[in-house]
């Protein structure tokens, strides 16, 4: 950052990052700096990456967009380009047949160097004014699939059996779930393996590997009949279930086998339900989903099902169906504990769905209610119930319900009832401006919530509290601090980042970097998952942004008075 100061201070400057989707943590967070303070600098800023990159890209990407950025999406090469690449392939320019052929590639660059280096390696081009088909030879000419799928001749069969069971992983696919799959220790496949890389059909490094053209894995798997593939696709699942792959590999064989699994499968599914609503919420909700239909009410495993698809549903915000499946289950469910968890999970359904804050604390009532909710669901519904109940019957009653939440949490010794009580705690006393106590309390919190992904969501929350308090207790250079943390933390989770922009805008309008706060206002602040940021958003986003943008607009106005910067 001090060097694109100093450069862009110096000169205009244009800084570029190729190939995006590969860049580190520190990388992104360096880039989405930088773009969110490019009205300050004298810096035109580009990056290159693929269509559909990881998570953490798509949010720098959507940032980038929200501040005015532009994305540009590259579509085919035209015709004319085409032909300039293959004059300068073979130096001379495309006749009609050859053009013909090389439309086959339908404008990507990648796929016409295939056919041009095809037919060079036939010896099937002659070049008179033009490079052409040689005469005699239409009918021999390749098409875009046979040219890709004859890299697999330059490989022995062996090697060829190996390909045809990596499709069924996908284009990228990882050794060990390979060997699981084919039955044979890893060195068995190196040899066949290695020939793919120096064949060109696949590549990579490490422990993962990608077909390098998706025409050559479509190709692969096409050519095995669907219900055979259906069969392995199951088989592979139940496999790399059992050696404890990672449940995503697993997962996304279940999903491809494209019908409801057996015992096994049924039995995995509800073992695996946090980490997978986490991974990839919306192959949990399919997976969840599709086996519900077969699994009768009143089954073992129906609860444990309906549970987790109501889990997933709340990660993907399908708030509607996450309240029918809920109200569903709690017409039929009697084990507590289960119940208990039901009526959290609708609690925050009712409270992200817009319906009002006053639907999630009738439900928090209605389960408190019952004599038999185990204590670990009494103690998480009596925290988040204090953070509520200030609106609904006064401050008093609020502190009363966080005491018995912390004393609740204690007693069963469940951590995450009580960092939700600390986040109460912590309201209470910013409120109360006791800003040293709440400190105290969210950093509790925090301690709590560090280690355990199932609970990001309350650690995003906890983070983006620090922030304020730290603010208030005139702590810039530490709220700054905690602002980097908190968005680091959204990058390294894989969550989208769409809370931290108040808590933003408020310390930058304070450090006098008003169009560093401006930028953070423009962000799509309506959005924000989860119940306590629903809570959070009806309450600030209106007053901050038209307050906000008020005051700078009135400090910026002219006259000498209005151009300090405010004293915090």
């Amino acid at each position: 950052m001090a060097l694109a100061d100093k450069l862009s201070a110096a000169a205009p400057t244009v800084l570029v990052a190729d190939d995006l989707q590969w860049a580190d943590e520190a990388s992104l967070i360096v880039w989405h700096q930088l773009a969110a303070s490019i009205d300050q600098l004298r810096l035109l800023l580009i990056a290159t990456c693929r269509p559909t990159p990881r998570p953490e890209v798509q949010q720098v990407r959507a940032a980038v967009v929200r501040r005015g950025g532009a994305v540009i999406t590259l579509g085919p090469l035209p015709e004319t380009e085409v032909a300039a690449m293959v004059t300068a392939m073979v130096g001379a320019p495309p006749g009609e047949m050859l053009r013909r052929l090389t439309g086959q590639a339908a404008g990507n660059p990648l796929y016409v160097r295939e056919l041009v280096d095809a037919l060079v390696r036939e010896q099937a081009l002659e070049i008179k004014p033009t490079a052409d088909i040689v005469s005699g030879s239409e009918q021999l000419l390749p098409s875009l699939p046979a040219v890709l799928d004859g890299r697999l001749s330059s490989v022995s069969e062996e090697a060829a059996q190996i390909l045809r069971a990596a499709a069924l992983l996908g284009r990228r696919f990882a050794v060990s779930d390979l060997s699981v799959v084919l039955r044979r220790p890893v060195v068995d496949l190196a040899a066949g393996l290695r020939e793919a890389v120096d064949a060109g059909i696949v590549d990579g490094a490490g422990a993962e590997l990608a077909f390098r053209h998706p025409l050559i894995r479509e190709s692969l798997y096409e050519s095995t009949p669907e219900a055979l593939r259906t069969a392995l696709h199951a088989e592979a699942a139940r496999e790399l279930a059992a050696v404890g792959a990672d449940v995503l590999s697993v997962a996304q064989q279940l999903s491809s086998a494209g019908r409801p699994g057996a015992g096994w499968s049924r039995a995995w599914l509800v073992q695996v339900a946090p980490a997978l609503a986490s991974r990839a919420p919306q192959l949990a909700v399919e997976l969840q989903r599709r086996e519900l239909e077969e699994t009768p009410v009143g089954d073992e495993a129906w609860d444990a099902l309906i549970v987790g698809l109501i889990r997933a549903l709340l990660k993907v915000g399908g708030y509607q169906e996450a309240i029918a499946q809920a109200n569903r289950a709690l017409a039929v469910m009697t084990d507590p504990a289960r119940r208990g968890e039901t009526f959290w999970m609708l609690t925050h359904a009712r409270g992200s769905a817009g319906l009002g804050n006053e639907a999630a604390v009738s439900t928090m009532r209605q389960a408190l209610a019952a004599v038999d909710l185990p204590l670990l669901w009494r103690a998480r519904l009596l925290a988040l119930l204090a953070m509520f109940e200030r609106e609904v019957t006064g401050f008093d009653a609020s502190c009363t319900l966080a005491r018995q939440a912390l004393t609740a949490a204690d007693e069963v010794g469940d951590l995450p009832a009580t960092a939700q009580a600390l986040v109460a705690v912590w309201l209470i006393n910013s409120v109360g401006r006791d800003h040293a106590t709440a400190l105290e309390s969210i950093d509790r919190a925090l301690l709590i919530t560090s280690d355990d992904p199932s609970h990001d969501d309350l650690h995003a929350t906890a983070l983006d509290a620090r922030t304020f308090t730290l603010q208030n207790l005139d702590e810039w250079e530490r709220a700054a601090l905690a602002l980097r943390q908190s968005r680091e933390f959204a990058l390294r989770a894989s969550r989208p980042d769409r809370a931290t922009w108040a808590s933003a805008a408020v310390l930058w309008y304070w450090l006098g970097q008003w169009d560093d706060a401006l930028a953070e206002m423009d962000s799509d602040a309506t959005d924000v998952p989860g119940l306590v940021y629903s809570w959070l958003r009806e309450r600030w986003s209106a007053l901050l942004v038209h307050g906000l943008a008020a005051l700078i607009a009135g400090r910026r106005a002219p006259g000498p008075a209005h151009h300090s910067r405010p004293a915090p």
